[in-house]
Order: C-alpha cells, then sequence, then structure tokens
C-alpha cells in the first residue's frame, strides 16, 4: 500500500469515528427513531452528504456503529492472528482485549442493545452482519480443537454463544453495579485468567 493510499485509509476511518461518534450523542440523546441523519451532521459539524458517502441511511450508520462497539470487525481479526498459538494464550488474549473494550463501553452496550431490540430490521441487521462473522470464527475453532482431541466433544454453537455472552454479559453488570461491581478495569488479567480457567477446565479433554 502507497504512502498516499495509507493517508486515505486514515482519512476514511477517521471521518468514520468522528461521524459514529456524533450519531452516538444524536441517538443517545434523541432516540433513534426521532433521530435524522441531518441531526447526525450537525453534531458532526460536516454536510449531509458527507455521510451520504460512507453510509447508505441511518440504519446502516448504526449497524456500523454496533459493530464498532459491541463485536467490532477487529476481533475477527484478532481471532485470525491468534492461531496457532495455545488454546489458553488464544482464550487469553481474547478475554483480556475483549473486556476491556466491554468496560470501557458499558454505557454504550447497554443503549446500543436497547435499540437492537426495538427494531426487527436492525437485530437481523445484527445477527447478519456483526455476530454472524464472529461467532463462525470462534465455531470454527472450538470445533478444530475438538477433532485434534484437545477439547471434548461438545456443541461448538452452544459454546461460542457462551464465551460471547459471558463478556457481554459482565459489561452489563459492570454498568449495573457501578462502583460495587468487582469487574474493575485495573483487574482485566485476573479477570480474564479466572474466566479462563473456567472455560479451559470445563473444555480440555480428560
Amino acid at each position: 500500500m502507497t504512502t498516499r493510499q495509507k493517508r486515505k485509509e486514515h482519512i476514511t476511518k477517521a471521518r468514520q469515528v468522528q461521524i459514529m461518534d456524533a450519531a452516538l450523542s444524536v441517538f443517545s440523546s434523541k432516540g433513534f427513531g426521532e433521530s435524522t441523519v441531518a441531526d447526525i451532521a450537525e453534531a458532526a459539524g460536516i454536510g449531509v452528504g458527507t455521510i451520504y458517502n460512507y453510509y447508505k441511511d441511518k440504519h446502516d450508520l448504526l449497524i456500523s456503529l454496533i459493530a464498532h462497539s459491541l463485536i467490532s470487525e477487529d476481533l475477527v481479526k484478532i481471532l485470525d492472528k491468534l492461531q496457532g498459538r495455545s488454546n489458553e494464550e488464544l482464550i487469553q488474549s481474547l478475554l483480556e482485549e475483549r473486556l476491556a473494550f466491554a468496560l470501557d463501553n458499558a454505557q454504550k452496550i447497554l443503549f446500543l442493545f436497547f435499540e437492537i431490540q426495538r427494531d426487527p430490521r436492525l437485530r437481523r441487521q445484527y445477527v447478519t452482519q456483526v455476530v454472524g462473522p464472529l461467532l463462525s470464527k470462534l465455531e470454527k475453532y472450538i470445533v478444530s480443537q475438538v477433532n485434534n482431541g484437545s477439547f471434548r466433544e461438545v456443541d461448538a454453537k452452544v459454546i461460542a454463544r457462551t464465551l460471547t455472552a459471558s463478556i457481554i454479559g459482565n459489561a452489563v453488570l459492570y454498568r449495573l453495579e457501578q462502583r460495587d461491581s468487582p469487574f474493575k478495569k485495573t483487574r482485566i488479567k485476573e479477570i480474564a485468567e479466572e474466566m479462563r480457567k473456567l472455560f479451559s477446565s470445563g473444555l480440555t479433554a480428560k
């Protein structure tokens, strides 16, 4: 990739983050149903046409916001990058990275899930575009470990969803419990290790 292409890619990502940040602010204050693309453009300090250069409509924008904020494309890349490591290293790295992200974005996660539940179209898009790629990667990994004898026989679909739900659920509890939560950002490594032991001990073939 040339320097010019890298610069263009950097500018594109920065603009998308700018738009998503503005969208989250507008959606949070007005609600998704009452918000317009014009509202988001005004909050971002850009023209309406600029938003349409990146997103088809506000549904597309919200899905991108969900993918970026909850189960991002970066997570799928992380899973690819960790292939070849030991099971303990992979699960530990995955849990640490996702827990840190989830605790930092707990309020955002609560808001976005509320919006997803209100709109059937968003639910379908969320499952297809956001959750689907992640669960597919996790399921294939689990099946591969069962096949090589590292994991006992398990339902890969159930285990993949349980692992994902544990991270999202703990972020929600962290937000609800606030200061009383044992899930402190300063304890990410320790928490991830406890969760890894729980999953690894239950999955490891005897």
